[in-house]
């Protein structure tokens, strides 16, 4: 028997039955031992049933393949050569382990007799994620014992279908080969008989995965019915939400309308843009106004509902931590997202379900007089004096940045924010809209790095169009990402806030303890980066434009989105920073 072709059957009978398992998209970076793997996923793509994206820097494929996945929810995979190849993915599986993500990590491995023995390449990669993955599974090396191919397209259901249920997550596959790596000729009647033998396997069906029946009991929406019911001044507080995972507006409307709650929601909930809710139901600024401590209380609230991830406002944060925290209860899907230890309860459910099960139970339910129309009054106040602010002031300020990449934003389009400043600016300087915009963001880890691949791979997935919102530090930190987005099938804007490094820092303690050093400030934790973003784009054939104004940005993006692949836009910005903004306008409200 030859055993080049019976390893190249097996390969091609582990793809097909990951494909038969439900994975549609294949990001492969290049590598000698993944040889058999690759051969057979280039089959697969000839025959239609899987897309194959080729990135040669692992750790960029890593988080382009965690974006398309983010985009579809359908498990995503990733495929290298043996050796330190697969460690690169380790930042994107860790975000997409604590984000719910489902990928499927398949890692070429050398043979036993290789191992420990100083060859090239080799590591010990069997549970080389650790905890981070929902399962792994040595295959071995190819096998001819015909329970061997009946039991790898077993093998692959099984991984699929735990990196969907019941919580989706990063599985690993490693698969070990033998040189020689390609098939010689024509297969020999043996491999033939056991291809045809792995045929019948396939052609029976394979386990799909099922969801469980999620649906809450009747008795707890009866009990938190009740605590409801007694609110007077109360949120329904929206957070991180994938858009794959968004709670219908219907189900938010219905809910509002039963309970006198208003909604408080964050730009990654899928709630702020285009949801549907009537602005008069909205507290948008509910970073500048909750638990603002101004001393007039009147638009703090007694009772909060939670649905989605931990919130992420830093003010909003400190005042769910504190002792002047109302009642709180929280409803996530997955996971436990109560970093604040203040929670009266945490429920890890369908949101949508309870939101649905406790509207029905809310009749008579009595909010204290002219709550949402007092809610939103507080919320138009602080967008009238922000925009009396940045009309005083003018110039290239960063929150008239990141205003105009909003406006400029098309119905229909995907925002990626990345993390630090940017997720947060947009809550803060950004009131709700009716335009319907899909907001992505990777606040599973919440790291910056990896923002450039994650939107190449969701835009190259859906073929949506893209704008990227992102510090120049995060740029830098993603820079290889430049070579999977200049490649892509849609339009994707990569705008650089240029404001001179980390400005979140600003924000921080920190600052206070270095006041008398402002240069050992600015060194440790600043770290102005020296990369130039439109040179940078140069250096990776991707057409970068510097702008200097709000109006020279708009009609950059829209050039953006024009042409396919990506364009890289250089803001660079004037006037004071972020941070000084943020009090300035405290201040105001404050005092108006």
């Amino acid at each position: 028997m030859s055993y080049a072709n019976l390893q190249a059957a097996w390969a091609d009978l582990l793809i097909d039955a990951l494909v038969a398992s439900g994975v549609r998209r294949a990001v492969v970076s290049p590598g000698s031992r993944s040889t058999p793997l690759v051969l057979a996923i280039r089959r697969a793509e000839a025959e239609g049933r899987l897309g194959a994206m080729v990135v040669a820097d692992e750790r960029v494929a890593g988080f382009v393949a965690l974006g398309q996945a983010k985009i579809t929810h359908e498990p995503g995979l990733l495929v290298c050569t043996s050796g330190t190849a697969a460690a690169h993915y380790y930042p994107a599986l860790i975000e997409a382990s604590l984000s719910g993500i489902p990928l499927v990590v398949l890692t070429a491995d050398r043979p036993p007799e290789l191992m420990h023995r100083g060859a090239n390449q080799t590591i010990d990669q069997s549970h080389l994620f650790g905890r981070w993955v929902r399962m792994a599974l040595d295959l071995g090396l190819p096998d001819p014992d015909p329970r061997a191919w009946e039991g790898l397209p077993r093998s692959a259901a099984r991984i699929v279908q735990a990196s969907m249920l019941p919580d989706p997550g990063p599985v690993h596959l490693n698969a070990r080969f033998r040189k020689p790596l390609q098939p010689t000729g024509a297969d020999p009647p043996e491999v033939a008989s056991l291809r045809s033998r792995a045929e019948a396997v396939l052609d029976s069906g394979l386990p799909r995965p099922r969801t469980p029946n999620p649906d809450p009991r009747s008795e707890d929406l009866d009990a938190l019915a009740s605590r409801l019911r007694r609110a007077r001044r109360g949120v329904l507080l929206a957070g991180p939400m994938a858009v794959s995972k968004a709670v219908p507006a219907a189900v938010v409307n219905h809910f509002l309308e039963r309970s006198g709650f208003v909604l408080a929601p964050e730009a990654t909930s899928q709630l702020r843009f285009g949801s549907g809710v009537p602005r008069r139901l909205v507290l948008d600024a509910f970073e500048q106004l909750l638990g603002a401590g101004r001393g007039d209380d009147s638009l703090d609230p007694d009772f909060v509902l939670q649905i989605g991830d931990a919130p992420t406002g830093r003010s909003l944060g400190t005042w769910l931590g504190s002792d002047r925290a109302p009642e709180r209860v929280v409803i996530a899907a997955r996971g436990y997202p109560e970093a604040f230890n203040r929670a009266s309860d945490v429920w890890t459910m369908d949101p949508a379900l309870v939101l649905q099960g406790v509207a029905e139970r809310l009749d008579g339910n009595a909010p204290e007089a002219d709550w949402p129309a007092r809610a939103r009054r507080g919320s138009e106040r602080v967008w009238r004096t922000l925009d009396e602010l940045l009309s005083s002031e003018g110039g290239f300020s960063e929150p008239a940045a990141v205003r105009a990449c909003l406006e400029a934003l098309d119905a229909g389009s995907l925002l990626s924010l990345g993390n630090s400043l940017p997720v947060r600016e947009v809550d803060l300087f950004c009131p709700a809209s009716e335009r319907s915009i899909a907001v992505l963001s990777q606040r599973g880890a919440s790291g910056i790095d990896g923002a450039i691949s994650s939107l190449a791979g969701a835009v190259d997935a859906s073929g949506f169009t893209g704008l990227l919102l992102l510090g120049d530090v995060g740029f830098q930190h993603d820079v290889g990402g430049l070579a999977a987005a200049s490649g892509i099938k849609g339009s994707m804007a990569i705008v650089v806030l240029c404001n001179g490094g980390g400005r979140l820092f600003d924000l921080l303690p920190v600052r206070d303890a270095l006041s008398g050093d402002p240069a050992a400030f600015s060194r440790f934790f600043h770290t102005p980066p020296s990369v130039s973003p439109t040179a940078a784009a140069m250096a990776f054939g991707v057409p970068g434009v510097a702008v200097e104004s709000t109006d020279a940005l708009a009609d950059a993006i829209g050039e953006a989105h024009a042409r396919p692949g990506a364009t890289v836009i250089e803001a660079r910005l004037d006037g004071p920073p972020a941070a000084e903004w943020v009090l300035r306008l405290a201040e105001s409200v404050d005092a108006g």
